[in-house]
Parts: C-alpha cells; structure tokens; sequence
C-alpha cells in the first residue's frame, strides 16, 4: 500500500513543479478552452507563445485600443484580475486586448533581524499576498527583476502591431507589478508609451525598486490615472504619497490620483473602477 501512496505524492509534486514553470502557458490552455476561437489570438514574445483575449467595442464609434495588464500570478480571467473591465470599456467604444503577465518566481531571502515573529503574524490565508515593506527587505533579486521586465516589454511589443485594427487612441490599463513595470518601460522611452497609462495599485516587492517608482511617475511622457484602494498591499501604500508628490513637481496636467474606497477591489468594485477610468477619459476630451 505505500507504494501506490509514494508514487501519487512524487507525481503530485512533480505535477505541481510544472504549473509552477509553466503556469502562462496554463492561463493561455485556459482561455483556449474556454472561448471560441475569434475571441483570441496567439502571439509569439521572443521565443514564447502566449494568448490575449480580444473583444471589439459594442458601439458604433470605436475610440481605439485598450490593452489590459493582468498582475504577475493571475489568469485573464477572475474577480482579481482586469477582466471584469472588458464589458464596460467595450459599451464606451474601447475595443479591447486582455492579456496575462508573464510569470517569474520570485524567491526572497527572509530578514529575520526585524520581524522574528513574521511568519506567525502572517495569517495562513495571506500567504500568496505581498507582504508588508520590513517583512523581507526585498521579494525578488536584479536577475529576477530584469527577466521580469524584459519579458513584459516583449509581450507589449508583440501586442503593438494589433493597434493598427483599431484606429483612435491607445490606452493601457494595469495592475500591480506590471503597472510597476510599465511606468518604468514607458518612462525610460524602452517602449512606445501610449496615448494615455491608468496604472491600479502599482508596486514592486522591493525596497528600493519601489522608492524609485515615484520617479517614473515623474519622467512618464503619458497622461496617468493612478488608482489605489485602501486594501492594497502596503507595498502600493507605501508609495503613494511619493507618486502623487512627484506627479505635482512635475507639474504634470493629466496626471490623477483616485482611491476606490470602501471594500477590496477584487470584490464587485469593477463598476467603480470603470467609472473613474471613463470620467478621467472624458475630462480629457476623448
């Protein structure tokens, strides 16, 4: 009987080792399955096959493209990622292109010295959250943080060529590390920057890499939307005073700080989300 019992644990776990590699390719096989073909396409970053989800506007006018940017550890689909925006920029004109983050595991090094107890104060069902700033004085290392960001530049590269279905405007719409990531690319002028960025709860799980996001807020050539929750991570938190600061040094006009307050925004908040988006928009004159 131990046998059988041993074999299912050492495939389990091997199992388990494959989506962990491999868990991009899990979100596109699930996207494949579950939608008919029109409604995505394959496209190829670097060497890397991955799926986006295209929908066209549901109205007459077509103001342009949005191109939704899940956070890093989410499918395209779910209460917690950007999906439940697609039907509301749809009804305003917005064709839109929903795409997963490429997916990188990060492995912290613990700092023990100031949070002995962090691990017993870290509820069990808060593990896969990002942990507070001083839990681990960083969540990732330069070689992590850089395969990271050079494989979303090749994602949002391979996505580009889409804007030329679509004519009008180009909006980018993203969340978490990747909203990070991208102030960063379009900042530094690494990528094309859109005609506009709406970024929600943006953060690295690192120290410093996080103090500098306000800079790239600063140096970004696009209008920003930057939209925060009170039960983000403190990792966005902690920044936010530093972004919207450095958005006024900069003197920038189209630069706004939204909070979506009451509860979490994975929780039926999407309405308001759009709401904030599409009225920033308006204001603009789009």
């Amino acid at each position: 009987m131990k046998l059988p019992y041993l074999l299912i644990l050492t495939l389990f776990s091997i199992s388990a080792s494959a989506q962990q590699l491999d868990r991009q390719a899990m979100h596109s096989e699930d996207v494949q399955h579950a939608m008919p073909a029109h409604q995505y396409q394959t496209l190829l970053a670097g060497e890397t096959e991955f799926t986006v989800v295209v929908n066209d506007s549901t109205t007459v006018n077509t103001r342009g493209m949005a191109v939704l940017v899940n956070d890093l550890g989410l499918g395209h689909m779910g209460d917690q990622s950007l999906e439940p925006l697609v039907q509301y920029l749809n009804e305003a004109g917005w064709a839109t292109v929903l795409m997963s983050a490429p997916q990188t595991e990060f492995y912290p090094a613990k700092d023990t010295t100031d949070t002995p107890d962090a691990d017993a104060q870290q509820p069990a069902s808060d593990a896969a959250e990002p942990l507070k700033p001083g839990t681990f004085q960083s969540l990732l290392t330069r070689d992590q943080f850089d395969q990271q960001e050079r494989k979303l530049q090749q994602q949002l590269m391979a996505v580009a060529p889409l804007n030329q279905q679509y004519p009008g405007f180009v909006l980018v719409i993203s969340q978490g590390t990747s909203a990070a990531w991208l102030t960063k690319l379009y900042a530094e002028g690494t990528l094309n920057a859109p005609d506009a960025l709406i970024t929600i709860a943006p953060f690295w799980p690192d120290s410093e890499w996080n103090y500098q996001l306000s800079q790239y807020v600063s140096d970004l050539p696009s209008p920003l939307l930057d939209i925060y929750n009170a039960w983000n991570n403190d990792w966005t938190l902690h920044s936010r005073k530093q972004r919207q600061v450095a958005a006024k040094k900069a003197l920038k006009l189209h630069y706004r700080q939204r909070e979506i307050v009451g509860q979490s925004m994975a929780l039926n908040q999407s309405a308001y989300v759009a709401k904030e988006i599409l009225g920033w928009l308006t204001q603009m004159g789009w």
